[in-house]
């Protein structure tokens, strides 16, 4: 394509997407012009909460207007609640899109209807054997479709790849009329050059974490990696585990020499199928492996010392907090929860999987409407839903899935107005197998840190602060009262290190006597802190 080409695509990129004066960000303009020069064809790799699915809908106006042909546009979903978020999101902008309420249609669960209206969105387990012959009709009789695929990296299992099916059979002429757009804040897992690539098209742009904050699409955000320490007991208990896990992997790995190779999940998949084996001895051995680290996970989730943390945590942040918090067991989301609500009662919701569909979505529904400001979940959200940012999120267990990490950061980054900073606690049992699986989603300048919690909060920087500014007042005789208790909050909030300015502006607008004493700290805080900084770095 020549320069004079590309000018002119972007030309009539942007006057398709912003006839009614709408404001897309810089990236996503920038994305659907470079899909536009790629033919209408590819996967996009997006931070949740940055605009994927405004993206794919403005990208199908761009081409819709290229065209000038009607196109008929293809969702493919993984879950059946983001049928009703797509819908909501191309009706809140109907005007611009041309898209009216009679020109969606939706396949999914036991709603099943005709699929000729203009827009199609179907679930994946309803869009499996049916869609690819739909798909194969619509382009041998020349009519142009775009194909969007939510969360694709779905959709390159062995069952869900049918959907692609109809490209093999396809005529190479009709090919022309196949557009396909992918979204995915993870995309690249297992099988995506081998079905994503050849049935979306390659990878074309990536709009990251750094991007996304540096140009104001997303929240700010600073981690805490929060150590828990271990019991004299759970100590020995996890010793023990461990030295029968490194006696038997030894073993196996003798009997299975290729094993050996194998990280990650494909490790235990294989685990799993050689406990199967018809060798005794091996499918013994690969059993009591799989027993031994179970048994050793289940030891470092379940420690009881987490949900004390989290409690202790939520009574010392902000009363006006929304909180979103992530647990890997269920038994313990919900030990969590029972706790919560009678501290903080009418203010706590509760979400997971052994729910019912009506629980649930009361829950959500509290949640969203702020009734209640804490959501205590399990896995159930880690992907695709749809619900109002947090400034919190707290993470009981650390995960060695990436995906997973990602998806639950982007559930505190959604922009929102007049929120500061998002804080993300990640609570790990040390020196354990979660020192190494804390969280690495390749932020740059992102704020870290580190804090140690036994009954009570150790931040070392942040105590050493708050040690000397204690010295100072009390040589003044000018400590205030509460002056421990306030100390005690600002160790687990991002105040102390905003800007004094700003903390004096918070200061300044506050009517509350206990909120003006405790920015006053927190200024006088971030001063000593500059002031420390500013020292060790000459």
């Amino acid at each position: 394509m020549t320069l004079l080409e590309k000018d002119l695509l972007w030309y009539l990129v942007q006057r398709s997407i912003k006839p009614m004066g709408l404001s897309l960000h810089a990236w996503q303009e920038q994305c659907i012009a470079s899909w536009m020069e790629k033919q209408g064809r590819g996967v996009v790799q997006v931070v949740t909460g940055a605009g994927k699915t405004i993206l794919a809908l403005y990208a199908a106006k761009a081409l819709q207007e290229r065209l000038q042909t009607k196109l008929h546009i293809v969702i493919i979903v993984p879950k059946t609640f983001l049928v009703g978020q797509w819908k909501s999101a191309i009706l809140a902008h109907h005007d611009d899109l041309g898209i009216e309420r009679e020109d969606i249609g939706w396949v999914c669960g036991t709603h099943h209807q005709e699929h000729d209206k203009p827009v199609m969105i179907y679930v994946i387990n309803s869009a499996r054997y049916k869609l690819s012959y739909i798909l194969h009709q619509q382009l041998s009789n020349k009519t142009p479709v775009m194909l969007i695929a939510d969360e694709c990296h779905h959709y390159a299992s062995a069952e869900n790849r049918k959907i692609f099916s109809f490209l093999e059979l396809l005529h190479e002429r009709d090919k022309k009329n196949y557009y396909s757009l992918g979204l995915s804040a993870t995309p690249q897992g297992n099988g995506f050059e081998q079905v994503l690539v050849p049935s979306l098209g390659p990878l074309f742009y990536t709009y990251g974490f750094s991007e996304a904050m540096t140009q104001g699409v997303i929240n700010q955000v600073v981690i805490y990696n929060v150590a828990l320490k271990m019991t004299d007991s759970q100590v020995a208990k996890y010793d023990e585990l461990s030295g029968r896990i490194t006696t038997t992997l030894k073993k196996i790995n003798r009997l299975i020499p290729s094993l050996y190779k194998l990280k990650g999940s494909a490790f235990f998949i294989e685990l799993q199928r050689l406990c199967l084996s018809e060798t005794p001895i091996i499918a013994e051995t690969a059993t009591l492996l799989l027993s031994l680290f179970y048994q050793r996970r289940a030891l470092v989730y379940e420690a009881p010392q987490r949900l004390s943390c989290a409690f202790d945590l939520i009574a010392l942040l902000d009363s006006q907090s929304k909180i979103i918090i992530f647990g890997e067991r269920i038994s313990q989301s919900e030990a969590l929860y029972a706790r919560l609500k009678r501290y903080f009662p009418n203010k706590v919701a509760q979400y997971h999987s052994e729910m019912g569909e009506t629980e649930k979505t009361l829950a959500l529904r509290r949640y969203r409407t702020g009734e209640a400001r804490i959501l205590v979940s399990c896995k159930a959200l880690d992907e695709g839903l749809d619900i109002p940012s947090a400034d919190v999120g707290i993470l009981l267990a650390t995960t060695s899935e990436q995906r997973q990490r990602i998806q639950r950061l982007g559930r505190i980054l959604r922009l929102q107005e007049g929120k500061g900073k998002a804080s993300l606690f990640y609570l790990s049992l040390a020196h354990t197998i979660e020192d190494s699986e804390l969280l690495d989603v390749g932020i740059d300048s992102i704020q870290e840190w580190y804090l140690q919690y036994t009954n009570h909060f150790i931040h070392p920087f942040y105590d050493e602060l708050a040690e000397r500014l204690s010295e100072t007042l009390q040589e003044r005789n000018a400590s205030p009262i509460g002056f421990d208790a306030i100390i005690n909050q600002g160790r687990v909030r991002n105040d102390w290190f905003e800007d004094p300015k700003v903390l004096q502006e918070m200061y300044e607008e506050t009517k509350f006597p206990q909120e003006k004493q405790y920015y006053s700290l927190m200024r006088s805080l971030s001063l000593l802190r500059m002031k420390m900084q500013s020292i060790r770095l000459h």
